[in-house]
């Protein structure tokens, strides 16, 4: 490497051994004491916010500071704030309810300390995965736990979808997978005449028809149970995956391709929304945090997968007329079933 070069990778690993330490202790502090909770209605002088978080005053102030370094919070008029940044993905309320990291702090910590830094052991043999929740989950509680991470960050995955899905002559989508609701509430509200069939575990159905409800939509979105991966897909003029191929490998992606063929109308369309996961100059890192529990499981469908296997995969199955959209790190692929 030329000094160029070595100056760019020195940052580089500078920041895999000390970023991601400080940011998440940091961050797990910060909820752990309930910071973001007291700065949410706005600032605050450093002694009421010790009181409130029942600190250190010395000790806080150095804390703060630190939080100050990374764009978590910053002085305003001698008291201490919340920046935007720290406001929208971290703050107890959200102008985008499906752009938020509040579900993972706790989560990626706890798989931290209980997994990720046992992966020598895991490498080794010595150490299985072992779901914080049971998974699948079987009761509403556990389907729950998922449902909130799954829609805390499928923003841009709705907008790719409102402005690029053709969806003008569509009347019944069948979503499979499609947590509880929300990217099929965002689809019936920019689409006021189609309905969906939403496919999802038994245990995910009393919270589906709850947010259908609280969003004026019960008539439109109908909770399907059923297996996705062995069971047919009810009969439809479009199946959409939303981010739910993208960590399968080509030979499960395949099979789920097919079903969606076998229940499509004749001009009938599948819809595939899927999180870029190959590009080594940009890698995936919630991606990877997942793919890193695959190492200490018995089995697993995770590959990583490129993207650019879509138009052969949906040729082979029947498609045709297989057109992409790429944005907001995702892409979108869209092709029709040929009219009898």
């Amino acid at each position: 490497m030329n000094d160029t070069e070595l100056f760019e990778a020195t940052n580089k690993a500078y920041d895999m051994v000390f970023k991601s330490a400080v940011e998440l202790s940091c961050l797990k502090a910060a909820s752990d004491i309930g910071l973001f909770e007291q700065l949410a209605d706005g600032p605050r002088d450093l002694e009421t916010l010790a009181r409130a978080t029942e600190s250190v005053s010395a000790r806080l102030e150095k804390f703060l500071i630190t939080l100050q370094q990374i764009n978590l919070v910053e002085q305003q008029d001698g008291a201490w704030a919340l920046t935007p940044f720290a406001t929208q993905f971290f703050a107890p309320t959200s102008q985008h309810n499906n752009l938020t990291m509040r579900p993972f702090v706790e989560y990626i910590s706890r798989l931290s300390e209980t997994y990720y830094m046992q992966l020598a052991d895991v490498v080794h043999g010595q150490i299985d995965f072992t779901s914080l929740v049971p998974h699948p989950p079987t009761t509403r509680d556990e389907s729950l736990f998922y449902e909130t991470l799954h829609r805390s960050n499928i923003h841009f995955v709705a907008k790719l979808l409102t402005e690029h899905a053709d969806l003008s002559n569509v009347k019944h989508i069948v979503d499979v997978g499609g947590g509880i609701g929300d990217i099929a509430a965002a689809l019936c509200e920019h689409y006021p005449d189609i309905a969906i069939s939403l496919i999802n575990l038994p245990s995910a159905v009393e919270l589906i028809n709850e947010n259908s409800a609280a969003r004026g939509l019960s008539e439109r979105i109908r909770p399907v149970v059923l297996n996705m991966y062995r069971e047919p897909y009810p009969k439809c003029d479009a199946v959409l995956f939303a981010r739910i191929l993208y960590p399968m490998n080509e030979q499960f992606s395949t099979m789920m391709c097919q079903k969606a063929y076998d229940a499509l109308e004749p001009g009938g369309r599948i819809i595939i929304a899927d999180l870029i996961i190959c590009n080594q100059e940009r890698p995936n890192y919630d991606y990877l945090s997942h793919y890193l529990c695959a190492i200490g499981m018995g089995f697993s469908v995770l590959d990583f997968k490129s993207h650019t296997i879509y138009p052969d995969v949906l040729k082979r199955v029947g498609f045709r007329d297989v057109t992409l959209h790429e944005a907001y790190d995702h892409v979108l692929y869209q092709a029709v079933k040929p009219a009898a």
